[in-house]
């Protein structure tokens, strides 16, 4: 029987951050991804010469979190081209204007809510999981230009449905980083290597360090025996009919990092050696409607598309036809090499409800709204060259940020009761943004594993 120290179920931003820290601190690990790709949910994919990205499109790292993990396993982390600039629709008029217009004439109250952001502790930021980010705002400010800038960011960052309906929590943690880190209130790039590179340099961090990376390997579930971990096992055949049960591989372990999300774990993890109210947590959060779900549309054009810079990152909170909030950008501006030369690609979305997700006639109807919408806001993309759809439900870009449902209301990274069961989710309990968020919470699992923090992330929050 084959055994390791420890067995992580994953390969995506979380899973592959933990194998590489792991066996960097010399640790026998072996990575489990059901899938022919690294990456997971941001795995990058061509299509007819276009480069797209299914899930993850930027980073949202200021330095203290995925770049000091690739620094630590020997890797660079590169950043490449930066957002600049944030144009936002208002739908009311029908036109576009700049974030900066709003505050312009007077940066005192920004100023002003940025010092409070930054002499609020991440402990005192920790008590607002239950309070919308403009409860927080309106205790520092009235100025609706200010609370415009902070709640587009929401929307724009970690697409909420409502701008008001956002934790002060986790929108805090990410701004303050930001600020104490960048002296801006959002920072993200494109990663210089590109995304398939990003995931294939952490992978050899691992394996160069004696770790083993197995793709199109599935691991059915975790054994525990008197509420302990014991090992996984691995079906060694791929089923052909539905509920085929297939002869397994046993691999040792005393220590498994699940990255599944809060919709599949209990697929893997048995229930029954969870308690009860654990297990609850995770079915509450796993309902459809706490999925953060978006129309994703990719589009080409022969004519560029932007209003104030280049690699400007716009949002708004209602598009002209389906009244989605989204996103937009221009991602060849980002990286020249994912369209063919000449052409350029843009990336948007419209947030749907979790809860419509599963109701094909709602997003073929809600699609062709959308992409009308698009159109009006940015007419050169009503002739496109090439376009693909894409939903982001399954899996979802992640559990919805709102109050009540963040931090101390989602289950705890590390399973109650049982030695040696961590949980490295951005859907568990974690803070930060997309692929960051993943790989800080893998961090958080594996110094807990280890019993100590590791040298250089001192600084580092996690949790």
């Amino acid at each position: 029987m084959t055994k390791y120290d420890v067995v992580v179920i994953g390969a995506g931003a979380a899973g592959l951050s933990a194998g590489a820290l792991l066996a960097k601190e010399g640790k026998s690990v072996l990575v489990c991804e059901k899938g022919p790709y690294l990456g997971g949910r941001a795995l990058a994919v061509e299509d007819q010469g276009y480069k797209i990205n299914i899930g993850g499109h930027l980073i949202e790292d200021g330095g203290s979190g995925l770049t000091k993990i690739f620094e630590h396993v020997g890797k660079k982390l590169i950043h490449g081209e930066v957002s600049a600039e944030m144009p936002v629709w208002d739908h009311e008029k029908g036109k576009w204007g700049s974030i900066r217009d709003r505050y312009a004439t007077d940066k005192t109250e920004l100023k002003k809510v940025i010092k409070a952001l930054v002499n609020t502790s991440w402990e005192e930021l920790d008590q607002w999981d239950d309070r919308n980010l403009r409860d927080w705002l309106t205790q520092h400010t009235s100025d609706q230009g200010v609370i415009d800038l902070f709640e587009f960011l929401a929307v724009l960052e970690c697409l909420t449905d409502q701008p008001w309906d956002h934790s002060a929590s986790d929108n805090l943690f990410v701004r303050k980083m930001h600020y104490e880190e960048r002296r801006m209130a959002a920072y993200s790039f494109w990663p210089g290597q590109g995304w398939a590179q990003l995931w294939q340099d952490l992978a050899d961090a691992c394996t160069e360090n004696g770790g083993e990376v197995r793709l199109n390997t599935a691991v059915s579930r975790a054994i525990i025996e008197d509420r302990k971990v014991k090992g996984v096992a691995i079906p060694q055949q791929a089923g052909i009919l539905r509920n085929e049960i297939s002869e397994e591989e046993i691999i040792e372990t005393e220590c498994i990092i699940s990255t599944l999300p809060v919709w599949n774990v209990l697929d893997v993890i048995p229930e029954d050696e969870l308690p009860d109210w654990y297990s609850a947590q995770i079915r509450h959060l796993a309902q459809d409607k706490f999925r953060v779900a978006w129309l994703g549309l990719y589009i080409a054009t022969d004519e560029p598309v932007h209003l104030y810079n280049p690699r400007e990152l716009s949002t708004w909170v209602k598009d002209p036809v389906a009244g989605l909030p989204g996103f937009f950008f221009t991602q060849s501006n980002m990286d020249p090499s994912s369209a063919p030369e000449g052409k350029h690609l843009h990336v948007m979305g419209g947030v749907i409800p979790g809860s419509k997700g599963r109701d094909k006639k709602y997003v073929r109807e809600t699609f062709d709204k959308f992409e009308e919408g698009m159109g009006i806001m940015h007419p050169a993309l009503q002739k496109p060259l090439w376009k693909r759809r894409t939903l982001v439900f399954d899996p979802a870009f992640g559990v919805i940020q709102k109050p009540y449902l963040v931090g101390q209301f989602r289950p705890h990274w590390r399973a109650p009761n049982i030695d040696g069961l961590y949980f490295a989710s951005e859907t568990f309990k974690s803070r930060g943004i997309g692929v960051d968020r993943a790989a800080r919470a893998a961090l958080t699992c594996v110094e807990d594993y280890l019993g100590g923090r590791l040298p250089g992330f001192e600084e580092t929050w996690r949790y």
